[in-house]
Order: C-alpha cells, then structure tokens, then sequence
C-alpha cells in the first residue's frame, strides 16, 4: 500500500515536473500585463456599449414611430409595441458583443470597427427575417428597413466621435498601451519612431530591445538568457504588446521562441512586415508544410471586389448625379455666358491597365488653352508627370471658382456611371502626362482611375508628384470597399473645407 502512496506520489511529482518545464520553456504565465490592457480600455468600451445601446433604442423608437403600422406583429399589441423593440434591441446588442465589435483590439480602428458592426447588423436582419418566418410572424417591412439602417448609421457616426475624441486624447498621452519594440539598432528605432508619431494607434513606447544573433544551437543558452531579459522587462514596465520588427536576415528561432513565451500570457505579439506597404485583404495566415506564413496575395480585385466596387460606383454617381444636377446646370450656364468654347471639355486620359478614354469636365481655361501645354511646361521647367501651375493665366474667372469647389469635375460622373472611371481611384493622367512616368508609377494603372482618391483627400493638389504617387500605390495595395466610403466621406469633408483645391 506504502508502495502505491509512494509511487502515486511520484508520478504526481514528475508531472509537477513537467508542467513547470513547460511553462519555462513559454515563460510563467502573468496577468499583470493583461489587468493593464483591459484597464486601460475598459473604461473606453464601456462608453461605446452605453452610447451603442442608446443609439439602438433611438434606431427602434424611430422606426416604430414611422412605421405605417402601430403594431409591428400581429399578435397582441402590447406585446407589439413593448416586446418587439426590447428582443431586438437585445438581440442587436448582444450580437454587436459576440461579433468583436468591442474588442480591444479593434476599438479605435475605424474600418475594422464599421465591419464588425454592420456585420453583426446583418446577422441581426437575416435572424429576425428568419424568425417571423418560423413562428408566422407579420414583421412591418417598414419597421424592420428604417430601424436597421437607422441603427448602422447612428451607430457609425456615434463610433466616429468616440473615435475622434480617443485619438484626441491618445495625442495628450492617455489611453495607451505600453509596447516593448524589438528589432535591430536600425529598425528598432524606425519602428519606434513610427509609433511614437501615430499616436492614434493606442501604443506608448516603454522600452527597445535589440534582437540577439541567433544562428545555431550552440547559441541556445544566450537565446535563452535573451528571452528572460524580455521577460523581466515585461514584468518591469507592465507592457501589454511587443512589436517585432526583424529587417532583412529575420532569426525565425527567436521569433518562434518569443512567441511560444508569450503563450497564455494575453500579450499581443505584432510582426512588421517590413518594407512591404501593404495590409488588409491582401495579407492572410495560411499553414503551408506546417509553417505560419504571412501569404501576399496579388494586388488584383477578385470577382466579387469587382462586383461591390461596381455596385457603389452605379449607386454613389446616379445619386449624386440627382443631387448635383441643378448645381451643373448653374455651372454650364456660367461656363456658356462667361468665356467663348463649349461647356464641357473633353480629353484623351490614360485608364486602368493603359486604356485611354475620354475624360469629361467643366471647362475652366479660355479655349484652346491646351495649345500652351507643352510651352509651359518647358517654360517652366516641369518634367514630372504631374502637370499643374501656380495662379495659371489660361484659367478664367468661373473656372477658377468651380476649381476652388471641385465643381469642375462633377460631369465625370458620367465617366463613372459608364465604366470608364470609379469614384474612388488615382486620379487619371493626360497621355503626355503618362510618357514621363517612370516604371514603379505605372503601378497606377491597376485600377479604375477615380474622381478622388488618396492623394486628393491628405494633400489635394498641395502634393508633389513623389508623394502623390507614394499615396496612389498606398491606396492600391490596401485596397477595401469600406476605404472607399471612407475616402468618400473625407472627400466631402476636404472639398466643403476646400483645402488644397486646384
């Protein structure tokens, strides 16, 4: 029996054993690091889930208001007027938790955020269309497409005010997360500075550590000793995320190290993929041969990116079309009665993979205006692709006005209704234009070219060409329907502000 006692205890004192290696081997597990994350943001979310809630029960009050039918079941009233709006709203606020849409993550990111949230909108239509369905419930159709939309978009403008207001007060030095960067002397600091300079992003900079050179095993002890300096350095500072930037020779021994020492540990562990520009949809994990590889995808809209873009483009120009046409009709007419030429001046543009078409527009230069071009340009010695002059005399005095509110460019609406542009794109250069690009800058053409784009929105014309460009293959590569509408929207922004205008 002694015996039994014995070896029980020992088998109990092996396992002891292994579970302490174990967790040397991935670091002893501490939640300080995760209490100072959730304390930091806790506060935050919390706002967001009451502000969330009230903009709900305003969505569901609003939509019953409006809805032909006091009564939105048919069953008893009470429980039509009372019941119907407390489930869904319920039911909507518990999907926006289940769906990350107040995860400390994404808080403060403003497209992951949006997605989140409208797909949690979603689920909550497809759900409450499939219940009155089940149980025969009559639904007001009117109730269920005011209150939903409603609820997207208070919920939207809501979180872009919270949004605004966290970065304002991220920028004063609260509601940070503290960050260890690690990486070489070089890249270390890049990154740091880099973080230091988007404040939005929520991350305070406590310490730098330098990356160890790690090539075999018999280095391991030193990796070892490395690993718990990281450790202790964790500890010291309370940090919640370590980025890693490795630059060109990454030791991929020390990363997976690190990582496996983070284990359990609620630290977020963020990667820099370098010199590649380039996030979103494009970059996924996929296992190949038991390796985690950050996969780059092509810089090529799929199908059904195609088919969404598409869509916003037809929607977004016939609305603005109906919007905007009696201001086009004002514009022609001043065009017309001010200056001698026709109304709308059409040119030859470069489009998506090289094709040209023709461009429309208000014209606001005196006619035949384009004769000049190429003297001008010599004349003031302009061989960047971008064409554009300071108080150009060839421009007229409504021209200059429907510059100065982008007026002029509203009859590409057309051009983006038939196809040959999108609302949101590098904007498309003349052809002489495009005989000066160098060979990274006809990376601009692979995609529709646009009415705005990202360029227009950070800096209007106020851009040299250099950083124009840097920001149209920025646009290309993070490409996301959501980055439209939130290019659209700053645009309108910019354009009322008229900053930066030609």
């Amino acid at each position: 029996m002694s015996e039994q006692i014995d070896q029980g205890r020992l088998e109990a004192s092996e396992l002891l054993s292994y579970q302490q290696r174990y967790q040397s081997s991935i670091g002893s597990a501490d939640s300080t690091s995760t209490s100072e994350s959730v304390r930091v943001m806790s506060p935050f979310r919390n706002r967001l889930i009451a502000t969330d809630s009230f903009m709900i029960v305003l969505a569901l009050g609003v939509g019953l208001l409006i809805s032909s039918r006091a009564s939105a079941w048919a069953i008893d009233p009470t429980l039509a007027i009372y019941g119907t709006p407390i489930a869904v709203g319920l039911l909507w606020l518990l999907l926006l938790l289940t769906r990350g849409s107040y995860d400390l993550r994404v808080i403060g990111l403003g497209t992951q955020e949006v997605r989140r949230a409208v797909s949690a909108t979603l689920v909550l239509f497809a759900t409450v269309a499939g219940l009155s369905y089940l149980i025969r419930a009559d639904i007001s159709r009117a109730y269920a497409f005011i209150s939903l939309p409603l609820g997207i978009l208070l919920i939207g403008f809501s979180r872009f005010g919270w949004r605004q207001w966290l970065y304002r007060q991220r920028a004063s030095g609260n509601f940070l997360s503290k960050i260890i960067v690690i990486g070489s002397a070089r890249t270390s600091q890049k990154l740091t500075d880099k973080l230091k300079q988007e404040s939005y992003a929520g991350y305070e900079v406590v310490d730098e550590v330098t990356l160890p050179a790690y090539h075999d095993s018999d280095d391991e002890a030193e990796l070892n000793s490395w690993l718990e300096g990281v450790d202790q350095i964790i500890r010291k500072h309370s940090a919640s995320a370590i980025a890693i930037d490795p630059g060109d020779d990454a030791p991929y021994e020390v990363i997976r190290q690190l990582s496996w020492r983070l284990e359990g540990r609620n630290i977020d562990l963020l990667i820099s993929p370098g010199s590649l520009d380039v996030a979103g949809p494009r970059l996924s994990v996929r296992p190949a041969a038991g390796l985690p590889l950050l996969h780059l995808d092509e810089a090529v809209l799929s199908r059904p990116q195609q088919a969404s873009k598409r869509t916003l483009d037809i929607i977004g120009s016939l609305f603005a079309i109906i919007l905007l046409s009696p201001f086009m009709l004002v514009c022609a007419l001043g065009v017309r009665l001010t200056s001698r030429g026709p109304v709308i001046y059409r040119q030859q543009r470069v489009g998506r993979a090289g094709e040209t078409f023709t461009m429309l527009k208000f014209r606001t230069m005196h006619n035949h205006a384009d004769q000049l071009r190429q003297e001008l340009r010599e004349q003031h010695e302009l061989n960047d692709p971008m064409f554009k002059l300071v108080n150009d005399t060839r421009i007229t005095k409504v021209g200059g006005f429907l510059r100065r509110w982008s007026l002029d460019e509203t009859p590409q609406l057309f051009n983006v209704l038939g196809g040959s542009m999108s609302l949101v794109g590098p904007r498309p250069h003349p052809l002489d234009d495009v005989d000066r690009y160098q060979a990274e800058a006809f990376r601009r053409l692979a995609l529709k070219p646009g009415m705005t784009g990202l360029w227009q929105v950070e800096g209007r014309s106020d851009l040299a060409w250099d950083q124009a460009l840097q920001l149209d293959l920025h646009y290309i590569e993070k490409w996301s329907l959501e980055s439209d509408v939130y290019l659209l929207a700053r645009t309108t922004g910019a354009v009322l502000q008229r900053r930066g205008a030609a």
